[in-house]
C-alpha cells in the first residue's frame, strides 16, 4: 500500500511538472484572463525531493486519488467522520463549545453541543471537498451555484481602484472560492490572502490547486505586492477573522464578546483607495453552494476601529444564516483586552 501511495505521488508530480513544462514550452503560462498578468505558481525544485518529505508526497498521492471520487461521496464521508472527530478531537471540541456558549448564551447545553458537532461535520466536509477543487472541473458547480449581490461587487469594481473583499473562515471556503473565480475571472483579476502551509510540498499542492482557477495568492510577506495588485484594479479576498496574537492592535465586539482584530484591512483600503465589500458563503441543504456580497462598506479606511466593527457585523449576519458552518473550533478569543482573564483556561 505504501509503495502504491509513493508511486501515485511520483506519478502525479511527473504529470504536473510535464504540464507545467509544456505550458512554458508552448508559451502558454497561466495568466489572468482580464489583464494578462501572470499567475504565480509554486514550482518544483530538488529540495522537495528530500526524503524527509516522503510522507507529504504520500499525502499528495492519497488526496489526488481521493479527488477522483464523486463529490457526493466526499460529502457522505464527511457526515460520517464529523461526529466521530467531534468525539476524538476533544481539545478542538472544547474550544468550539466555549466559543459557541459565549456567542450564543441563550442556547441550552444540548443545543451548543449539537452546533459544535455540526461545525465539526461541516469543517470535515470542507476538508474533503478541497482536493476536488484543486484537481477537478469546477465549472458544473459554478453553473449551479447561487450568487446574491454580485451587482454590489461589480459596482465597487467600476470605481477603478480595485476591491478588497472581506471574508470569513466558513466551512466551504476552499470550494466556493474557485466557484467565485469561475464567475468573474474573465472580467477581473482575482487574488486571495493566505497563510502558507508549514510543509512546502503540501503548500505547493494547495497553491497550484488554487492557481489552476486563475487566482493569485498573497502571503502576509507579500502585502506590498497585494496593495499594488489592488491599486491596478484587482480584487482580493481577505479573511482576517482569526486571532493574530501580538499583531492584533484593536478589539471589537464579535457576537457581544470583545475579539482582537488587525487594522491591516484599513491600511489596504487607505493605500489603494479600494472599495470594500463583505463576502459570505454557505453550503445549502440541497447540496448546492451560495455566496453573497454586501453593499460597499462606506468610508472604509478612515477609522480602523469603525472599519473592524463594520466587517465583523457583516460576518455575524452571514454566520447567523447557517451558524454551524463557521470555524468555531479556532481560538478566536485567545488574546484578551488588558485586565481580562484567559478565555480558554
Amino acid at each position: 500500500m505504501t509503495r502504491l501511495l509513493i508511486l501515485t505521488g511520483i506519478a502525479y508530480t511527473i504529470r504536473s511538472e510535464f504540464l507545467n513544462w509544456l505550458s512554458v514550452f508552448m508559451a502558454r503560462k497561466r495568466t489572468h484572463s482580464c489583464s494578462g498578468r501572470p499567475i504565480p505558481n509554486a514550482p518544483m525544485h530538488l529540495g522537495l525531493l528530500n526524503p524527509k518529505f516522503l510522507p507529504a508526497w504520500c499525502i499528495v498521492g492519497v488526496l489526488y486519488l481521493f479527488s477522483l471520487t464523486s463529490l457526493a461521496l466526499k460529502v457522505r464521508l464527511g457526515k460520517k467522520l464529523g461526529p466521530y472527530l467531534a468525539r476524538k478531537m476533544r481539545s478542538r471540541a472544547k474550544v468550539g463549545i466555549q466559543n459557541i456558549k459565549a456567542c450564543f448564551p441563550e442556547l441550552s447545553d444540548k443545543a451548543v453541543h449539537e452546533r459544535m458537532v455540526g461545525c465539526m461535520t461541516h469543517m470535515t466536509i470542507g476538508a474533503l471537498e478541497g482536493p476536488h477543487a484543486w484537481w477537478r472541473d469546477m465549472q458544473p458547480h459554478a453553473d449551479a451555484a447561487s450568487v446574491i449581490g454580485i451587482e454590489h461587487l461589480m459596482e465597487a469594481h467600476k470605481k477603478g481602484n480595485g476591491v478588497l473583499i472581506m471574508g470569513g473562515h466558513f466551512a466551504a471556503v476552499d470550494f466556493i472560492l474557485p466557484i467565485f473565480a469561475a464567475k468573474v475571472v474573465d472580467q477581473v483579476d482575482l487574488g486571495y490572502m493566505y497563510r502558507p502551509h508549514n510543509n512546502p510540498v503540501i503548500d505547493r499542492m494547495i497553491v497550484n490547486g488554487r492557481g489552476r482557477h486563475g487566482v493569485t495568492g498573497f502571503t502576509k510577506k507579500q502585502l506590498k505586492d497585494m496593495v499594488t495588485y489592488i491599486s491596478e484594479g484587482g480584487m482580493v479576498w481577505y479573511g482576517c477573522d482569526q486571532d493574530f496574537g501580538k499583531h492584533a492592535d484593536l478589539f471589537v465586539p464579535f457576537f457581544g464578546v470583545p475579539a482582537s482584530n488587525i487594522s491591516t484591512p484599513s491600511y489596504i483600503a487607505r493605500e489603494t483607495g479600494a472599495a470594500v465589500v463583505f463576502m459570505g458563503m454557505r453550503r445549502l441543504e440541497n447540496g448546492q453552494y451560495e455566496f453573497e456580497f454586501s453593499p460597499e462598506l462606506p468610508h472604509f479606511g478612515q477609522d480602523a476601529q469603525k472599519d473592524a466593527e463594520a466587517w465583523n457585523q457583516e460576518l455575524e449576519k452571514s454566520i447567523l444564516k447557517f451558524p454551524s458552518q463557521y470555524f468555531w473550533v479556532h481560538k478566536r478569543f485567545k488574546k484578551r483586552p488588558p485586565g481580562e482573564p484567559n478565555f480558554y483556561s
